[in-house]
């Protein structure tokens, strides 16, 4: 070791040494470590009141879980309503639009399905056009009368053929054209 660190050591046992002996004994006394009482209470309820925000945050988060799930189920529930909605118009336009629907409402209009259909391009007409006629009506025996019967032959006669459904080359009607 050191020589000055020594000297220090022997210093404080020199000064010991140096005191009188007075031979009474020193009088003992109890020290209190100041304030160390007053924090002990804190804690637990600090502890306690961590605790207590945090079940209720817990029951907030459960109770707001809980909305949601009441919300989700009615949401699914119109979800499946407005899916129902929707198949039952597309079931109805699938319907409305079979073959068997559009040519009973073209009945309805007078419409009548045409013979021989008449495709056009580019370099003209594939097919010979001819005019479509109403179909014949079935006569109705002499006692009954319909909403759509006249009671003359007349209701059920062909009608005339356009003025322009002749053939292109001769001005003639198509059946006469094919004949002659």
């Amino acid at each position: 070791m050191s020589q000055p660190l020594i000297a220090a050591r022997k210093a404080a046992v020199r000064a010991r040494e140096a005191r009188p002996d007075t031979g009474a004994v020193p009088e003992l006394r109890v020290v209190v470590p100041p304030a160390v009482r007053g924090l002990r209470l804190p804690l637990p309820v600090a502890c306690v009141l961590l605790l207590s925000l945090g079940l209720f945050g817990l029951l907030m988060t459960n109770i707001a879980i809980a909305g949601d799930a009441y919300r989700i189920t009615d949401l699914q529930v119109t979800s499946q309503g407005l899916a129902d909605r929707q198949q039952a118009a597309e079931e109805e336009l699938a319907a409305r639009s079979a073959p068997q629907a559009l040519a009973a409402r073209a009945a309805e209009l007078g419409m009548v399905p045409a013979p021989a259909p008449v495709h056009l391009t580019a370099d003209g007409s594939v097919g010979t056009p001819t005019p479509a006629t109403a179909p014949e009506e079935p006569e109705e025996p002499a006692g009954t009368t319909g909403a759509g019967s006249t009671g003359s032959a007349a209701g059920t006669a062909a009608p005339a053929p356009p003025a322009g459904a002749g053939d292109a080359a001769g001005g003639q009607p198509a059946e006469d054209a094919a004949a002659g």
